[in-house]
């Protein structure tokens, strides 16, 4: 059995990424620009824009694969033909090669950090993207602002600070010491990393930080430690409850 509905929808999404790269006047558009064309199109296709504020979780997979699937699709524009050519040496290839994985280790991380941006605006939540804290520390997301957190008379137990990391590995514990008002707080780090292991995971616990992940991808981390993570439904309803929302 064929679903023709999923079918149409998967050739208008392939019709709309073509649309856009026509439309293109350069060879990548700019991160925050292909995140936001990515959820134009997913949101244009396959609607279900109540998922912002319903079903968080479901709704950043589903820009993210449309992003990757738009990236992709760039990529082949741009380096098909190159690539069906060959190359005339190891050089030249290995050029090519880290070219094309640099732009997609740089898109990737920036993107995650985009669609919450979006999951947090559907949900009329305050925040800061990028607020410096001390120093140069940047956590990827303060609320409800970094006017707050520099406000000494504003209550640190209504501060919340966020990591947004595409994949965790030993980067995690960046998350630890970039808000020395939190440092005795709990740290939040929302994660599309499939599965992280049971030492890693105990390591985090002790350090007080918390994983954020999309509800469809708890199942792939050790189930005797699945109830210690958020799901960014969850995260989303507390920052609501603590800035009055």
């Amino acid at each position: 059995m064929i679903d023709a509905g999923r079918v149409q929808e998967e050739t208008q999404e392939r019709i709309a990424i073509q649309e856009f790269i026509a439309g293109l006047t350069v060879d990548f558009p700019l991160s925050e620009e292909m995140s936001a064309a990515a959820r134009d199109i997913q949101n244009r296709v396959y609607d279900h824009l109540e998922f912002i504020r319903t079903n968080p979780d479901r709704k950043i997979i589903d820009w993210t694969n449309t992003e990757y699937a738009l990236f992709r699709a760039i990529e082949h524009a741009r380096y098909g033909d190159a690539i069906a050519r060959g190359f005339t040496s190891v050089d030249e290839f290995i050029t090519m090669a880290n070219m094309v994985l640099n732009r997609r280790k740089s898109r990737a991380g920036k993107s995650l950090e985009h669609h919450l941006s979006a999951i947090f605006d559907g949900n009329e939540i305050i925040y800061t993207a990028q607020a410096v804290t001390e120093g140069n520390k940047k956590p990827d997301f303060i609320f409800p602002s970094q006017a707050s957190y520099h406000d000494m008379t504003f209550p640190t137990e209504r501060l919340i600070s966020l990591a947004a990391k595409t994949t965790c590995k030993d980067r995690w514990r960046q998350v630890i010491n970039e808000a020395d008002r939190l440092r005795d707080r709990p740290k939040y780090l929302c994660t599309l990393q499939q599965g992280i292991s049971p030492a890693q995971m105990d390591e985090m616990q002790s350090e007080n930080v918390i994983l954020v992940v999309p509800r469809q991808y708890i199942t792939s981390y050790p189930a005797d430690r699945q109830d210690r993570i958020w799901t960014l439904s969850k995260f989303v309803s507390y920052v609501r409850e603590v800035e009055g929302l």
